[in-house]
């Protein structure tokens, strides 16, 4: 398995609401994070640290093997995370409206399992073709995905592209979770939205598909043409590769 990871805080912000981390269970099983925290709540670099960090740490303390005990365990880690914002939001007011979006891959063997609140986005490239896996939890889209709007009427919708899940802030926790075909030559990329922003799929496909660079230099890239294209946001890359494309 090769990972690789870089989060920057972006030309016009002065601080990194971003936080990512690659993490390996007892059975060598990865966890893969990226979590953006909520702009307009006060303490969204506090949530997105807390989930990242606890997600992580209590996963490599586990020996879980199976998709469906990986289901089981994060639907159960997200409520006791979300439980646990609140409660330090209860303790600290500042804190109070913390909330962060969360986007996490667990890598099987030619397989992967998605699990996000908000959206943070995951990218798979696969014969030349980006698609982005994970649903992004936004006020337009939920109403999309159940007829309840048109295409024409989403592009008018007030707040269309506001967060309709997360971690924090409410008792209710939506994890969507999906399993996904993951192949030895392809590239999964975890991503916060800074990056979407500023870069097209055919950019990001691109400079994936330079394959006379490494992983890390990728991730690196992506950075940089965010940074270059004047991105107004956080910008976070996690590229993964079973293998690389060269052994």
């Amino acid at each position: 398995m090769e990972v690789a990871y870089l989060t920057d805080p972006g030309n016009r912000r002065g601080d990194n609401e971003d936080y990512v981390g690659a993490f390996q269970n007892q059975s060598g099983l990865w966890m893969l994070i990226v979590a953006d925290g909520v702009t307009s709540n006060e303490g969204g670099e506090v949530a997105s640290a807390m989930a990242v960090e606890h997600f992580g740490n209590a996963w490599e303390s586990t020996s879980i093997e199976m998709m469906k005990a990986t289901v089981d365990w994060l639907k159960n880690r997200a409520q006791l995370e979300n439980d646990a914002m609140l409660q330090a939001g209860e303790r600290f007011r500042d804190l109070s409206q913390m909330a962060t979006t969360l986007i996490i891959a667990v890598i099987f063997n030619q397989q992967l399992l998605l699990a996000n609140l908000g959206d943070s986005k995951a990218f798979r490239l696969h014969d030349n073709q980006l698609t982005q896996l994970s649903f992004d939890h936004s006020l337009k889209n939920e109403l999309l995905r159940t007829g309840r709007i048109t295409k024409a009427d989403a592009e008018q919708l007030p707040n269309a592209n506001s967060l309709t899940r997360y971690l924090g802030v409410d008792t209710r926790v939506d994890l969507e979770i999906s399993q996904h075909e993951f192949l030895p030559s392809n590239i999964l990329l975890l991503t916060s939205d800074g990056i979407t922003k500023v870069l097209t799929k055919d950019d990001i496909k691109a400079t994936l598909s330079q394959y006379d660079l490494t992983l890390e230099e990728r991730a690196n890239a992506l950075v940089q043409q965010a940074n270059d294209n004047d991105v107004p946001d956080n910008v976070t890359a996690l590229l993964c590769q079973q293998q690389n494309e060269k052994d």
